[in-house]
């Protein structure tokens, strides 16, 4: 006796790309605000992303999360990311978000005024350039988002997180020497942008460049991008729950 073929997942499309998804509704009707999930590096399938949908969903918002191109049930190409092909693969993992947004603003259930976009780490890159391309995304929140080019992170990556008997102290005064390859920039985009957005950032992070990081954010806020950000003494790149903390009340103002 045959059996039954397995069911098809949930996807939806994105250039040569279909993106198998899972859409988590919060308590109470819709049309809910949402949040569309961007994916860290590494092949990052929608069940990891499930610890931070939970949190939104927690706070009244849908959460979109699918796992990234050519991983997990997703179709396409997946490509490990280094600063030679950042500058072209950043724009096409951006344009998978920005399919994602755009598959929400025609569900019923989710109301198309209040989508905005999460992640973590590498996410801070992709993100921004995801509502760069879109235009009308509501607000990032961006966890360990790292704002600096990709070669200035792997740099301060290669000192601190690799070797944790060195001061950050001691990789921050070497970072403005560094003079190798630069891959993708985000400070163009975030020169560009409108969006109100928050970074929660661990001092204590031996991944990306976190007074760097600052000192940028403190220059796009002086010429008035609408962006804030929280920082914790002791945390380093994966964070804490104690975030939400802060994460929640700013969350407010966008359901």
């Amino acid at each position: 006796m045959s059996r039954a073929p397995e069911p098809l997942p949930a996807t939806f499309p994105s250039g040569d790309a279909r993106l198998a998804f899972t859409l988590d509704l919060p308590a109470g009707t819709g049309p809910f605000p949402a949040v569309v999930a961007g994916h860290g590096s590494g092949r990052v399938t929608r069940g990891q992303l499930g610890w931070l949908s939970s949190q939104f969903t927690r706070l009244g918002f849908a959460v979109l999360r699918f796992d990234k191109r050519g991983v997990g049930e997703s179709t396409g190409t997946f490509v490990f990311v280094g600063t030679r092909d950042s500058p072209e693969v950043f724009p096409v993992l951006a344009g998978d978000v920005a399919a994602g947004v755009r598959f929400l603003r025609t569900r019923a259930e989710i109301d198309p005024r209040r989508i905005g976009l999460a992640g973590a780490s590498q996410a801070g890159w992709i993100l921004p350039e995801a509502a760069r391309q879109l235009g009308g995304v509501a607000f990032l929140v961006l966890l360990s988002g790292p704002i600096c080019t990709v070669g200035q992170e792997m740099y301060y990556s290669d000192l601190v997180e690799n070797n944790t008997s060195r001061a950050l102290s001691e990789a921050d005064a070497l970072l403005p020497a560094y003079d190798g390859p630069s891959g993708y920039d985000p400070l163009p985009v975030l020169r560009s942008l409108d969006t109100p957005a928050l970074w929660l950032l661990g001092l204590d992070d031996r991944s990306i460049p976190v007074a760097h990081s600052l000192a940028n954010l403190r220059q796009l806020k002086a010429v008035g991008r609408p962006f804030e950000w929280r920082t914790y003494a002791g945390l380093g790149h994966s964070l804490s729950p104690v975030i939400w903390n802060d994460i929640g009340p700013w969350m407010e103002q966008f359901r």
